[in-house]
């Protein structure tokens, strides 16, 4: 099954998605900060452009930051493809994930492959990035997004992060291009930013995409939670749901990450559709929850008492094997 669409007409006659985008709470600084890259790219071909020429999306896993980032894309016209006075078409985002491991070679090789040009083993790294920073100009890209760029962090040593500052560098330097470059991954991936005399660190827009927690975020984690259950979905919220206690919960056993929650929520409306129920209750979550985290019975943190001195990531500590004393 390729696409589920559930819930209740939206009054336009269509029924809406339930994987239909969600809005982030950092969608608003994500928009202006990819806005800010765009007019950046007039800017520079008129010669009087900032060299901040990168964007650093840097948050963990699960807090939603590839999703935002495809939707934006998809949203705003400077990343389509379009026809240029030749009948050709353009695509001025290219958009690839870093292989792991990903050395400053790799890392030209796996644009190469993105863009599906060929390269020799034979050939150096000077000559492969050569190559790249020709095909971008004749292929008129213009974006350059690497998500889980965090592998291109492929040893912590300062030289090794020089390395690739330099290449990410040269690349915001092609003569007369204005390339810019988008980079997401985990917290890792700001160790990139460190030294070097702040050469990538200065020339970027950096943006953290942080854990929600209650009651910060109380009105996002309620508003996703309404928007599927009732809105998508079409199913019956009940008022325990709506507490505090619940979106604590709720928060708590996804580590606070947008996008776990979202799933989170999916996951239990799913559940109690396929058993005819016209509601979502706390037993769903909590059905699933023992599902994909493995925890104890008293350990869950939709039924239990203490459930805030629960870690989500030991749920199956007890599991695990006792390490050896002497090693690492």
């Amino acid at each position: 099954m390729d696409t589920l669409t559930i819930g209740l007409d939206n009054g336009g006659g269509k029924k809406p998605d339930v994987y239909d985008y969600i809005e982030n709470p950092g969608d608003k600084m994500l928009t202006e900060m990819l806005r800010e890259l765009i007019d950046n790219v007039e800017l520079c071909r008129s010669g009087i452009g900032s060299r901040r020429r990168a964007l650093f999306l840097v948050g963990g896993s699960g807090t939603g930051k590839s999703t935002a980032l495809k939707h934006h894309f998809r949203l705003m016209p400077e990343f389509q493809p379009r026809v240029n006075e030749y009948g050709e078409e353009v695509r001025p985002l290219l958009s690839l994930e870093a292989p792991k491991p990903c050395g400053t070679k790799d890392f030209a090789v796996a644009i190469l492959d993105a863009i599906g040009v060929p390269s020799k083993a034979r050939q150096t790294e000077a000559e492969l990035y050569a190559t790249v920073k020709t095909q971008f100009r004749e292929r008129g890209i213009i974006y350059l997004h690497v998500d889980e760029a965090q592998h291109l962090r492929r040893h912590s040593s300062s030289q090794a992060i020089l390395d690739v500052q330099d290449r990410i560098k040269s690349l915001m330097q092609i003569a007369d291009w204005p390339l810019h470059m988008i980079f997401s991954g985990v917290p890792d991936l700001a160790d990139l930013l460190k030294g070097g005399d702040g050469q990538v660190k200065n020339r970027s827009l950096i943006m953290r995409f942080v854990p929600l927690s209650l009651p910060n975020n109380r009105a996002d984690v309620q508003r996703v939670l309404t928007d599927i259950v009732e809105t998508r979905c079409g199913l019956v919220l009940p008022d325990e749901l709506l507490t505090d206690d619940f979106l604590g919960r709720l928060c708590w056993a996804n580590s606070g990450s947008f996008g776990e929650i979202v799933t989170a929520v999916q996951g239990a409306c799913f559940l109690a559709m396929s058993k005819g129920k016209d509601t979502v209750d706390r037993r769903a979550f909590a059905f699933n929850y023992s599902r994909t985290s493995g925890c104890l019975p008293n350990d869950n943190i939709y039924t239990a008492a203490r459930w805030s001195e629960i870690d989500p990531a030991n749920s199956v500590a007890d599991l695990w094997t006792p390490a050896k004393k002497g090693s690492k």
